[in-house]
């Protein structure tokens, strides 16, 4: 069972995704969602693991608009 995830914008130089404000992904080899978490009165992404984030004023600086369809594993727990 997959899930389609569309992502409408790019950046080339972070290799980020944005499906909508709230929802960035990573797209490396495998594709990871960014938290959403607001720093001081700005939004900003958090990369998972890490303690680096990323503001939505610098993102949204290099997007590009270019569609890309993932398709994400649904895993369900054993019965």
């Amino acid at each position: 069972m997959f899930e389609d995830i569309i992502i409408k914008y790019f950046h080339p130089a972070y290799k980020l995704g944005m499906q909508d404000i709230r929802n960035v992904w990573l797209l490396e080899e495998k594709p990871v969602r960014l938290t959403t978490c607001i720093h001081r009165g700005n939004l900003v992404f958090r990369f998972p693991g890490t303690g680096k984030r990323i503001s939505y004023r610098l993102l949204k600086q290099g997007l590009i608009k270019k569609t890309i369809v993932l398709k994400q594993r649904i895993e369900l727990l054993p019965f």
